[in-house]
């Protein structure tokens, strides 16, 4: 007679030792999977690959190099242009504290204001008053991002200049540190002689008092300046102040 209890017993006793193999093998074939791994996926496999430089080479910005030399030069231009069409007449401080600079329009048109008189901030034909100091009697005005400077007793010039910096690579990804560079000197101001001196102060008297002028024929509050008597009889011929 078969005996099928001790069939069955085997047949078990074999699937177990089958599971035990694979578990075996599954283990071993990971161990030397991780024995390798850091060998097989180390960064010498793509050497050659980086070598070629797939994705470019490194971004390399230059900056635009302003050397001092061509600093002064615009300034120096700035300076010029701006001497050819203003003059400054005056400097004075009104009853509210703010202080004013009235200037000399030498290229002013049939129809255009003669005079022109500015508070900080305030702009003409594109430059900007930027100060006034009453101690140096001088005016600093912006023309086209250059700063000129104005005085009652001498010729505009430049103000001073500011420190150029030097081209320096700038790398994508990197840091950027400016080259310490040293000040440039300050350019010296062209002095007149005592008889330029003489002239300047009677055109300024002039031009102040044809400031005046305009002043009251714009109604506004007359300035604390004397008129001569052909400039009241003018006055009065206008029609602007009453007869005496």
């Amino acid at each position: 007679m078969l005996d099928v209890g001790g069939g069955m017993n085997h047949l078990f006793s074999m699937r177990k030792i089958c599971r035990l193999g694979l578990l075996l093998g599954y283990g071993l074939g990971v161990a030397a999977f991780a024995e390798e791994a850091p060998e097989a996926y180390g960064t010498d496999r793509y050497a050659l690959i980086l070598e070629r430089e797939p994705f470019g080479q490194e971004l390399v910005i230059e900056v635009p190099t302003v050397t001092p030399a061509q600093e002064i030069k615009a300034a120096q231009a700035a300076a010029k242009a701006a001497e050819k069409e203003l003059r400054l007449c005056f400097i004075f401080e009104t009853t509210a504290g703010e202080i004013r600079a009235g200037f000399q329009n030498k290229t002013a048109k049939p129809g255009d204001p003669k005079s022109i008189m500015l508070g900080v901030g305030e702009s003409f034909r594109g430059m900007q008053l930027l100060s006034v100091d009453m101690a140096e009697s001088s005016a600093t005005l912006d023309r086209d991002g250059v700063r000129v400077n104005f005085s009652l007793a001498k010729a505009p010039t430049p103000a001073a200049a500011k420190q150029a910096v030097a081209a320096t690579p700038r790398r994508f990804g990197s840091g950027f540190r400016a080259q310490p560079q040293k000040p440039e000197p300050k350019p010296k101001e062209p002095e007149l002689t005592p008889e330029q001196q003489k002239v300047r102060r009677e055109e300024i008297q002039e031009n102040l008092r044809q400031y005046q002028m305009e002043v009251i024929r714009a109604g506004m509050p007359p300035l604390p300046i004397p008129l001569t008597k052909e400039m009241d009889d003018q006055l009065v011929t206008e029609g602007i102040l009453p007869p005496s």
